[in-house]
């Protein structure tokens, strides 16, 4: 049900005192919104921000802060145009509500790297429109015209009546009609946005006031946790729960479904009663492997596959070649292994229901909820916290780990707190899926005629509520960086197959990018190395109609010591890699030395081109934690499963790369007056391939099965 803006004035305790505005907004999304149909994502009223007495502007984001800096960016869009005091401004997540939903899906979401690209227009007409209403307001008491007005640091200035500020006036304009096509700034006129401003979190994250969902404490809680199936459709045989009532602390154990709860007085006690139960499993091995899924994989390769995109003929052109290269990749399923694991606190009496997590997408999760417990979904409340990462986990497509914290809760009905621990986390969750890549390279001396490329890699889509995106049998995020590549190949093919199996997928940060970047540029470096190029010049040149990629490796030029790489030190190297993702092209140049067989990265330059920088320090922790994310997957990480089971469990044997690893990451944005881009996701692709070609440099090896540690070590 749409919330008109009489009900919200009604239903906000600022109505009466202060300002709340809700209105359309046209369709602003870029990046996945330009595949979207409007018939299909239909825009609906979504936004709303307040005015308090004080001056205080509170600005209730639609979108979760999980650590990447929107409760401050898109903060920086209202308060730019709204010409407020920044010092006052705060942000809250929003509940569930269709006014709150994404400017291009017809749900509540964070993801797909959209945040400041689906509110870039959205929260500035925001600003804008209750810069004027204030104006007007301030005009109305001093009767003159709002032309003699100005806005100012939170106040309204005359030149002879003196100045108003934004509280004294925001019940007055409270009142008034939303203007329709309110004016916004000239990027000369910015003096908010561009600008590093301090995180609005940063305060309450530093002295222990934020609450993330595991600090969420309401009365009367008990504390759970479960013992989940070993292996997809494995079901409970025989139950021994004695030794587990034992334990001190421990309140009750509650099987629901094939699943068993120990509720406890606290974490510790729940943890040790689960550990003490003793449960036979019905399916608890099968013949599921990572060998046997990489196998399966290995035979959809073989056989005939739906076409993502053909440019030219490429068959007449691998058959006339005089020389073919085939290349094969196989990357892992990985986690996501956020740092703050997967929680939920609920509490349901039998009548309602109210919830407490970080969610990226509320209103699935609360209509899972509601559909478990028999409940109108306007009874389930959900409160969205502060999310200690994640990466796409917290984006559920079906709301399963909510789904779990609601079927408990219907069994025992109390308060209750559902804490996966860290080896529940990466054995019970969802994961990026297993990818297998074969390219084929059609060479007639140093010149390329054609590129094949096949892609075998389990569905995302499917099951979700992108499904539709799946055209023709071609899952654009399976291909995605591959098929519509800005390469200007002569002739080009991808074909794709989806895999099926039991491992539960969801997308990951970067989804298909994460491993189609990876074949791409080191593929296009031993194009370089097969034409005698420099992969850099080489790169220039197939990229001659991107101005996007062109600026990025100019820039890279510039910044990084490419051009002067021969006077590195001696055991020492630079790879290069770039990827458009996301709307967004983010090259890097790695610097690297071998130890102990492996890849040591000692600094990398980063070049990126997102459009309009928002928070110049936000977008660089982006960027660098972007790099620590992709290249601990690349160095250590994958998902290892034997006889149907996942047997990696902790950061011991999924590790993340440790301080004293941590390169230094020098980052350069490209100037530009477009829109912005994605930056949470793009920087992710390219810095693995970056480190690997490097990698070959020294070693004369191409890696292609990732992790680095079990194609190196092992």
């Amino acid at each position: 049900m749409e919330t008109s803006r009489r009900e919200l004035f009604r239903n906000s305790a600022y109505a009466l005192t202060g300002l709340v505005i809700a209105f359309h907004i046209p369709k602003s999304a870029k990046l996945w919104a330009e595949e979207a149909k409007p018939a299909a994502f239909p825009n609906v009223p979504n936004a709303f921000i307040r005015i308090a007495p004080d001056s205080t502007v509170t600005l209730v984001i639609n979108k979760l802060e999980m650590g990447q800096g929107v409760n401050t960016s898109m903060a920086q869009l209202i308060a730019e145009e709204l010409e407020c005091d920044w010092t006052k401004v705060r942000s809250e997540s929003a509940p569930v509500d269709v006014v709150y939903n994404h400017t291009a899906f017809p749900m509540q979401m964070t993801g797909g790297s959209t945040s400041l690209a689906s509110s870039w227009d959205h929260y500035r007409t925001v600003g804008a429109s209750m810069r004027e209403m204030l104006l007007s307001a301030a005009a109305s008491r001093w009767s003159v015209p709002a032309s003699e007005c100005q806005a100012s640091n939170g106040t309204v200035v005359h030149a002879t009546k003196g100045k108003l500020s934004y509280g004294e006036l925001a019940e007055a304009a409270a009142k008034l009609p939303l203007p329709k096509e309110p004016k916004l700034k000239n990027r000369s006129e910015f003096k908010i946005i561009g600008q590093s401003k301090t995180r609005v979190d940063a305060a309450d994250k530093s002295n222990g006031k934020a609450i993330f969902g595991m600090d969420v404490r309401i009365p009367n809680m008990l504390y759970a946790l479960v013992a989940h199936p070993p292996a997809v459709g494995a079901t409970i045989k025989k139950l021994n729960d004695g030794e587990a009532r034992k334990i001190k602390g421990v309140v009750d154990v509650v099987r629901f479904g094939d699943r068993v709860a120990v509720l406890g007085k606290n974490t510790f006690s729940a943890k040790k009663g689960r550990d003490a139960l003793i449960i036979e499993w019905n399916g608890a091995e099968t013949d599921l492997s990572s060998k046997s899924m990489a196998d399966a994989h290995r035979k959809l390769a073989d056989g005939d596959a739906p076409l993502a995109e053909e440019r030219g003929k490429v068959d007449p052109k691998l058959k006339a070649a005089k020389k073919k290269v085939t290349q094969e990749y196989l990357f892992p399923h990985l986690a996501h292994a956020s740092m703050e694991p997967l929680n939920v606190t609920i509490n349901y009496d039998g009548k309602s229901c109210e919830i407490w997590s970080g969610h990226q997408m509320p209103g699935i999760d609360q209509g899972r909820a509601a559909q478990i417990l028999g409940l109108d979904p306007k009874l389930v409340k959900v409160n969205t916290t502060y999310a200690g990462g994640s990466f796409g986990r917290r984006a559920s497509k079906n709301g399963d780990y909510v789904a779990v914290a609601a079927e408990l809760a219907k069994a025992v009905k109390k308060p209750l707190k559902l804490v996966w621990s860290r080896e529940d986390d990466m054995r019970a969750g969802y994961y990026r899926p297993m990818a297998l890549h074969r390219v084929t390279l059609a060479l007639n001396g140093k010149k390329l005629e054609a590129w094949d490329h096949r892609i075998v890699v389990q569905s995302i889509m499917k099951n979700s509520p992108m499904e539709g995106m799946i055209k023709n049998g071609i899952e654009e995020a399976a291909v995605e960086g591959v098929a519509k590549t800005k390469y200007n190949f002569p002739d080009f093919r991808c074909t794709q197959n989806l895999a099926e199996n039991p491992m539960t997928s969801l997308w990951w940060r970067s989804v298909g990018n994460s491993h189609t970047a990876y074949v791409m540029e080191t593929m296009v470096d031993e194009l370089a190395e097969h034409t005698g190029e420099d992969p850099l010049t080489m790169r220039k040149k197939l990229l001659a109609k991107s101005p996007k990629h062109l600026a990025v490796l100019e820039l890279l030029e510039k910044t990084s010591p490419w051009t002067k790489r021969k006077s590195l030190p001696q055991g020492h190297a630079l790879g290069l890699a770039l990827h458009e993702s996301f709307g967004s092209v983010v090259g890097y140049v790695t610097e690297i030395s071998i130890e102990k067989k492996m890849p040591k990265v000692h600094n990398i330059w980063a070049a990126v081109h997102c459009g309009q920088v928002v928070n110049p320090e936000v977008a660089k922790t982006q960027v660098e934690g972007a790099v620590v994310f992709g290249l601990s997957a690349a160095l250590y990480q994958g998902i290892a499963v034997e006889k149907g089971q996942v047997t990696t469990g902790n950061f011991d044997d999924f590790p993340v790369m440790r301080l004293d690893e941590m390169p230094k990451v020098n980052v350069a944005f490209v100037a530009s007056t477009d829109a912005p881009t994605g930056l949470g996701e793009p920087g992710v692709p390219p810095i693995a391939p970056a480190m690997a070609n490097a990698y070959h440099v020294l070693t004369k090896k191409r890696i292609r099965n990732l992790p680095f540690s079990t194609a190196v070590l092992v």
